[in-house]
């Protein structure tokens, strides 16, 4: 099982288990919540298994911009939640969770490709999901706390080059290997 593997297996399992012992629709909300962290540390963990600080750079860069964009918006939207009892604060519009989700797993499509971001991807839409399901946003939320963070990410993330160098006898030969 390669390292990648390992990690998404534990997020996964750290997703579902969390809390221990509460089932139903509290614990896929809580299950939103532990996302939002989960799959950006592990994007974070993959820039910084990079040579260099290049890709670590691009992410806190593209991190940075996508929540501040996001707490801009909720407090000069002033969106009610779903759920929105007086008192409440009107921040509905757009989804943090969602976007620190779709941050990092953007990231990882932009910088390692596709395949590698599947799974990351596919966890981001569930933390959508869960923030729908638990009447915390309305599904515009979701979907623009999503775009904000893949537009970021599409500005400040760099596809990662590996430059391969085949020497045979006295040539050598540089072939550029990009990753989407």
């Amino acid at each position: 099982m390669t390292q990648t593997s390992k990690c998404i297996v534990l997020i996964l399992i750290l997703a579902i288990f969390t809390p221990i012992g509460q089932l139903g629709a509290n614990s896929f909300q809580r299950m939103g919540d532990v996302l939002q962290f989960a799959i950006p540390v592990y994007a974070f963990g993959l820039s910084r298994g990079e040579e260099g600080y290049e890709g670590t750079k691009q992410f806190i860069y593209s991190l940075a911009a996508s929540q501040l964009s996001v707490h801009v918006l909720k407090e000069t939207t002033c969106q009610k939640r779903p759920n929105y009892q007086e008192g409440d604060k009107k921040r509905s519009f757009p989804s943090g969770h969602t976007s620190s989700a779709f941050s990092g797993a953007s990231f990882i499509h932009r910088r390692y490709g596709f395949e590698q971001a599947m799974v990351p991807y596919g966890l981001a839409i569930a933390t959508g999901i869960s923030r729908v399901q638990a009447k915390k946003h309305h599904v515009r939320d979701v979907i623009v706390g999503a775009v904000i963070s893949c537009l970021w990410t599409w500005c400040f993330v760099e596809k990662k080059t590996n430059i391969v160098v085949d020497t045979n006898g006295e040539s050598a030969k540089v072939a550029y290997e990009v990753n989407f």
